[in-house]
């Protein structure tokens, strides 16, 4: 129970207006509808965890905004080094470098708008790895599935429309 209520935290925004409408799980992600001041909010995300708590140590959401762009927030706990970018790497793809975008009192987040091209490499992908540099200089590395990925974004395109 304890994991569901920081999932909830961590992912959402605190709001009492909000309200689960539509959920469906393909593979590792998982696709949400919620209504928030009478607004329908689609977004795919992942969450991993960590092995030993079983905490959310990091989301990636992929949401359709008003101009049927795609954008990606990821968000990460506050213990990073925020003047370092954080390294994505797409199976063996060359990494991309990524700045974060802001702090909220949850986490610390990386938020772009991402174009058709790297959508398709999300596509043809197994897994997605980011490397980040924390407060100590240790570097972490999280990984995220890609199981799932083309039929869950099939899915959040579909609710646009």
């Amino acid at each position: 129970m304890r994991i569901i209520l920081l999932i909830l935290f961590f992912v959402f925004p605190v709001n009492a207006d909000q309200h689960v409408i539509e959920q469906e799980n393909f593979e590792a992600w998982q696709f949400t509808c919620v209504e928030e001041q009478s607004q329908k909010i689609c977004d795919l995300r992942e969450l991993v965890f960590d092995q030993n708590t079983e905490e959310v140590v990091s989301y990636l959401s992929i949401t359709i905004n008003p101009d049927s762009l795609a954008q990606m927030q990821i968000a990460f706990p506050h213990a990073v080094n925020l003047k370092n970018s954080v390294q994505l790497q797409i199976d063996e793809n060359d990494p991309l470098e990524l700045n974060y975008a802001y702090c909220n009192q949850s986490a610390c987040f990386i938020a772009e708008i991402i174009a058709d091209n790297f959508i398709n490499m999300f596509k043809a992908g197994n897994q997605i790895t980011l490397k980040v540099l924390l407060l100590d200089n240790r570097e972490a590395t999280i990984t995220y599935s890609l199981l799932g990925f083309t039929a869950g974004y099939e899915r959040l395109v579909k609710s646009n429309f």
